[in-house]
């Protein structure tokens, strides 16, 4: 995830372009210049793409929009693979062994997959998607947690072994990506005999 001192403010003219180019997409109808405010911040596997958050303020609460684009086209982060697939298609992508890493718990951060929210767990003590956790989960989940291995295969393909929390439980995970950014979960392996719901009380697995 993306901290808030990585974000950079578009000036005016920045903003009403975005607003513009967007209104291709029907996003248009809940962006203004008086009400919004438009943003970007660097991504490291990406060459000559920004990731771009559209705000308005008008509403309570406000609300945000993500893209993808390189100050003209803009690709709408909407939950699914394609809008993500379709910018590494453009030959933007750049990945390698030290952000891969990177691109994996963005890409997570905006897919919803069938089995619902999945997290990259780099670093327990910094990840938003375990703030609902109590202190005895956070301490169980921090002393089974594993640092991230990145190798490659045969084929070309980085596979990264690293904890996820999915399906409600953290797990070890292998995620395999190919060269055009396509990701798969092939394995995985529970470390938590036990999932939470939001209050943050353990409930049978």
């Amino acid at each position: 995830m993306l901290a808030p001192t990585q974000w950079h403010k578009l000036d005016r003219d920045r903003t009403v372009a975005m607003i513009d180019s967007v209104k291709t997409s029907g996003d248009h109808i809940f962006f203004s210049l008086g009400t919004s405010e438009a943003k970007c911040a660097k991504l490291p596997f990406y060459k000559n793409y920004l990731v771009y958050r559209l705000t308005n303020y008008s509403s309570l609460p406000s609300f945000s929009f993500d893209y993808i684009g390189d100050g003209r086209i803009y690709h709408h982060l909407d939950g699914s693979t394609t809008p993500i697939y379709r910018a590494n298609d453009t030959g933007n992508l750049s990945l390698s062994a030290q952000n891969v890493l990177d691109y994996i718990t963005f890409f997570f951060a905006h897919v919803s997959g069938p089995d619902g929210d999945v997290y990259v767990i780099d670093n327990p003590q910094d990840n938003p998607a375990l703030d609902a956790l109590g202190p005895d989960q956070m301490a169980s989940i921090q002393a089974m947690h594993q640092p991230a291995d990145i190798t490659m295969d045969g084929s070309g393909n980085f596979v990264i072994a690293t904890s996820l929390w999915y399906l409600d439980t953290l797990v070890r995970a292998t995620v395999q990506v190919d060269a055009g950014g396509r990701v798969n979960i092939t394995g995985t392996q529970m470390l938590m005999n036990s999932s939470f719901d939001h209050s943050g009380e353990g409930v049978n697995a």
